[in-house]
């Protein structure tokens, strides 16, 4: 954490990355550029007077032609400019070392030791470098934008769940304590661990299945509570469960929408049917329920089945396939999801 914290606050203070940079480049060329076997004075003078050529060089090119036109894809003008710049540069270093040097240090004696091809190639690969690092560094803030919204869209679509699920199970309660229901207590210790859960075990990325499937074996036996021997449930899980991790309430959309719009069938009863298998990091997860044909909130899925989709579109690119049916009063929902 105290790295991360590190990397993050060097790469938005921009001053102290530039003041790194250019010690770190003196440094090199004064190893690069040194006329003997060992560091000597004369040789630091010399490129700190050669930093003189190079600062102007590349900071006209970060701070006017980049954002001037190459941000705004006038790539030909950039490129002209560019050699322009060059020019300029090659041209202010023969200025400083045969004219400006012998009169601000008249103590020391340079000469031009470069030909222009090669202060040409010493200054445009400072402009390459330094034009990769600033795309480094926007890359790196655009990758914390996109981060910092993608949890916050997830956090948005997971929070919505919440209030939706805690509706449909007070409204369960409710019925039950109209009917004076002895179950009713039961249901609402079942409510309190449910409500737990929510609000204390689901702030990390991920939770255990087993404990996701035990939430959802509360929601369902609420349900079985409410109506008693008119609906009948199966559940069926497949495959080892014990070191799966799924993000958290990611099934919980898919039985609310059963308690919601599960509905009478043609011979008086309904049911729920629910299969799980995993297959290592493989999940394929199945739901199905009979419901009431002209219930229009399952003609489109209904909110929650959408803020789910939208959850697994951010967290499952292309791993994940979704597929929701419903035909001669059936309603199936099936879900495959590759964890790695």
């Amino acid at each position: 954490m105290k790295n991360g914290t590190f990397v993050n606050r060097f790469v938005r203070n921009r001053f102290f990355q530039h003041l790194v940079f250019w010690c770190l480049s003196i440094t090199v060329l004064v190893f690069l550029m040194k006329v003997s076997a060992d560091v000597k004075f004369i040789d630091l003078v010399y490129v700190l007077v050669f930093h003189v050529v190079i600062l102007p060089t590349v900071y006209l090119n970060l701070l006017i032609l980049v954002p001037r036109l190459m941000a705004k894809n006038r790539y030909v003008l950039y490129l002209l400019a560019l050699i322009i710049n060059l020019a300029l540069g090659i041209g202010f270093y023969y200025l400083v070392f045969n004219i400006i040097v012998d009169w601000v240090l008249s103590g020391y004696y340079f000469v031009a030791v470069y030909r222009v091809f090669e202060i040409g190639l010493i200054l445009l690969t400072y402009i390459v470098l330094t034009l990769l690092l600033k795309l480094a560094r926007a890359w790196f803030f655009v990758s914390k934008i996109e981060e910092e919204s993608t949890r916050h869209q997830l956090e948005a679509l997971k929070s919505k769940v919440n209030p939706h699920f805690l509706f449909n199970t007070l409204s369960s309660i409710y019925s039950l304590a109209r009917k004076n229901s002895e179950m009713a207590p039961v249901v609402i210790l079942q409510l309190s661990d449910i409500m737990r859960y929510m609000l204390y075990e689901t702030d990390c990325e991920k939770v255990a299945l087993i404990k996701e499937l035990e939430i959802i074996n509360n929601i369902l036996e609420i349900h079985q509570i409410r109506f008693g021997e008119k609906l009948t449930i199966e559940k069926k899980i497949e495959g080892d469960i014990r070191e799966v991790q799924v993000p958290p309430l990611l099934f919980i959309p898919f039985i609310e929408n059963v308690m919601k719009h599960c509905r009478t069938s043609p011979n008086g009863n309904f049911f729920i049917n629910m299969n799980f298998g995993v297959d290592g990091d493989k999940i394929l997860f199945a739901i199905e329920n009979s419901f009431d044909g002209n219930t229009h909130v399952i003609e489109s899925g209904g909110i929650g089945l959408e803020n789910v989709g939208k959850r697994l579109a951010l967290l499952y690119p292309k791993k994940h396939y979704l597929t929701i049916d419903k035909k001669e009063n059936i309603f199936r929902v099936e879900l495959f999801l590759n964890l790695s």
